[in-house]
């Protein structure tokens, strides 16, 4: 019996299937081959992978097949006589391949339908980006990833904070200035007011949700200001979402129910008005809050029957879709803030189509 491998090339790469594995006259000291943890941007890496006849003929190296273009190889020419050892190497460029790699080769020989598969495996890092690329965005002597400073969802009705790194890029110290301009609920501290030339820091952005009472997506504009003779305004983005996460169920919690959670008004004249009223009731054990409720745009007017349900009963939440300057499809959405644990945002959907003339 012979080895037969079978080597199926596909967008992915190769895979390799043995067939039968006969005693073979070749011996690989290590058909495997960690190449461990590789920087992306120091060059390729090299394994030789050594072999030794082990019969009483002479072998050689017919062709060796690579699994993609990212990996090269070179082998003994020569024929490698009986208890001899003959030898692959293996190239692998890592550039711009990040994370974990497990490439194969196929070695095959003259004369013989006998083959060998050779792997090398490991992980690539990407090489460390210069300050300047980690910090893109250029405010004077001032970087910083981005100008929106996202703090994400924010459930605890306390004050929030979030640190975002900084870096003076400037040869001279930067002094930051306790005075800012934004909303009352929203300040910003640094972790040192002094920063030195060519050094990073940690600025943190403190957003009392309390003091902002409401609920919802929000994006607030901030300004910060330095010691410096130019460009010493800073202006950001805070954004953030505002949840009230009721506390865990119990069977006396409040149940909302939706009897229905998307309308279809199907085709309208743009101009006309689109009302419809999505039914409430709570099915559970104590008073329903409906804390909060607003459209996705200021075409959408939403106005509930009640704000607090009690258990069993139901009430409506009417919906006014102002159509005038819209055309084509539409889909808007309506958000409910409610006191259901299990159910404290609710998505209501009103979609349609609108017909006229741009010109109308």
């Amino acid at each position: 019996m012979h080895f037969r491998i079978i080597l199926i090339f596909l967008v992915t790469g190769f895979a390799i299937s043995i067939q039968a594995q006969p005693s073979t006259s070749v011996s690989f000291s290590e058909p495997v081959a960690d190449l461990g943890t590789i920087i992306d941007n120091q060059g390729p890496v090299n394994h030789r992978f050594i072999f030794t006849n082990k019969s009483s003929e002479p072998v050689v190296i017919d062709r060796v097949e690579a699994s993609c273009g990212c990996t090269s190889t070179e082998w003994s020419g020569d024929s490698v006589t009986s208890g001899g050892e003959g030898f692959i190497e293996v190239q692998f460029d890592p550039y711009n391949r990040p994370g974990p790699f497990e490439k194969l080769t196929a070695v095959y020989f003259k004369g013989s339908s006998e083959s060998k598969a050779l792997t090398i495996k490991g992980y690539v890092k990407p090489a460390a980006a210069s300050l300047a690329e980690e910090f893109p965005v250029k405010m004077g002597a001032l970087r910083v990833r981005d100008r929106f400073l996202d703090l994400g969802t924010i459930t605890s009705r306390k004050l929030y904070s979030k640190s975002f790194e900084v870096y003076n890029e400037s040869s001279q110290i930067l002094v930051f200035s306790d005075d800012m301009g934004g909303p009352s609920h929203i300040t910003v501290t640094f972790e040192s007011y002094t920063l030195k030339p060519g050094a990073t820091g940690k600025m943190w952005v403190h957003y009392d949700v309390g003091a902002k009472n409401d609920l919802g997506y929000f994006s607030e504009e901030v300004t910060l200001f330095t010691y410096e003779s130019e460009d010493n305004r800073k202006n950001f983005t805070v954004t953030a979402t505002l949840l009230d996460v009721p506390a865990s169920a119990t069977p006396e919690s409040p149940r909302i129910h939706f009897d229905l959670t998307e309308f279809d008004f199907g085709t309208k004249e743009r101009g006309d008005t689109v009302n419809v009223v999505f039914p409430v009731r709570n099915q559970g054990n104590s008073t329903l809050r409906l804390k909060k409720i607003f459209g996705n745009c200021d075409c959408i007017e939403v106005q509930p029957n009640a704000q607090d349900i009690p258990p069993g009963e139901s009430a409506g939440i009417d919906v006014r879709f102002i159509t005038n300057e819209r055309l084509g499809n539409q889909e808007k959405t309506i958000t409910v803030f409610t006191d259901d644990p299990l159910l404290p945002v609710a998505i209501l959907k009103l979609k349609g189509r609108l017909s006229g003339s741009r010109n109308d």
